[in-house]
């Protein structure tokens, strides 16, 4: 009974801290078993409570998908508003054993300057709860587990695949819809593939595809592989310069790389390293790089437009 009326305490007193803050916040009661996907939109200082009741040593893994980039998660244990996990400082993916019995709360939200201007964001949240330490291998897009993807935009198809069985992999990009060659593309990729987007970023009628690729070890290094369908013929490449090559963009840079396509850029977002940070806690904030596609002379480049840091 003790412990029911300190939730019920600690409840009262976030609503009413929440409240003066003037979010508007949505709880939704859901549950998981093997695993499960949920999409979901807000804008402004809108955000959303996700709900869900798991034990002492579960293991949990939330991967956030979403449009825009200063949308985030948080993850808060039961009876508490102290987070366990920050997505404005850890990124998009958390995977961890929970420490007590109870109901957790996943708080999808909009950083303080993309909600004064009433940005919008479109996202998924992939949830996973399983007993004894072990994670539903249905959420995770880890190592041992195939990548397999359609996308489609303007009558062009593409389908990629991964098997995502090493460190090591072969991505294929087979299209479909091309005027001349929907030859199949087959690379060897460093890492796994975690992520796939089509787009039209250069407004052109002929659609692009980027294929998100993070590497093994705890850095977390992320890559791209990008074709873009010249006038709806056949398929070029598209070069992203390494972040290492720009000595600005690069400094303080160790990883943990996020991409996203984002109205018409590519973002490239990932935490800034101070020289005293280990690589689990980076305190320098974040940098966001963002691309536009401009032609090269053996075919298309990404190059930074612009640059922020917070």
């Amino acid at each position: 009974m003790k412990a029911l009326l300190a939730c019920m305490l600690t409840s009262l007193l976030l609503a009413t801290t929440l409240a003066s803050a003037e979010v508007d916040i949505r709880q939704e009661q859901v549950q998981f078993a093997k695993g499960t996907s949920i999409t979901g939109k807000i804008n402004g200082r809108q955000s959303v409570d996700y709900q869900l009741s798991a034990r002492a040593e579960q293991s949990m893994i939330v991967t956030f998908k979403p449009s825009n980039l200063s949308a985030y998660f948080n993850i808060l244990p039961p009876c508490s508003d102290t987070a366990i996990f920050i997505g404005s400082t850890s990124g998009n993916r958390f995977e961890a054993e929970l420490p007590a019995d109870g109901v957790y709360t996943i708080r999808v939200y909009l950083m303080r300057n993309a909600a004064r201007r009433n940005e919008i964001a479109n996202y998924t949240l992939e949830v996973g709860i399983a007993g004894d330490g072990k994670i539903a291998p249905e959420t995770s897009p880890v190592s041992g587990t195939s990548f397999d993807r359609t996308l489609e935009l303007q009558g062009i198809r593409f389908r990629i695949t991964s098997t995502n069985e090493s460190s090591v992999n072969t991505l294929n990009i087979v299209p479909s819809g091309l005027e001349i060659d929907n030859s199949p593309i087959v690379r060897t990729i460093n890492g796994t593939a975690t992520g796939a987007e089509v787009a039209d970023l250069n407004v052109d009628n002929s659609p692009e595809i980027y294929v998100y690729v993070t590497s093994a070890g705890s850095g977390s290094h992320g890559s791209l592989v990008a074709y873009s369908a010249n006038r709806r013929k056949s398929l070029s490449e598209i070069y992203l310069p390494p972040v290492t090559e720009d000595k600005v963009a690069s400094k303080g840079y160790m990883g943990h790389d996020e991409f996203a396509v984002v109205e018409s850029v590519l973002a490239h977002r990932f935490p800034i390293y101070r020289e005293s940070d280990t690589n689990a806690k980076p305190t320098g904030g974040t940098r966001q790089l963002q691309y536009k596609l401009v032609p090269g002379e053996a075919g298309w480049i990404l190059k930074v437009d612009r640059m922020i840091e917070y």
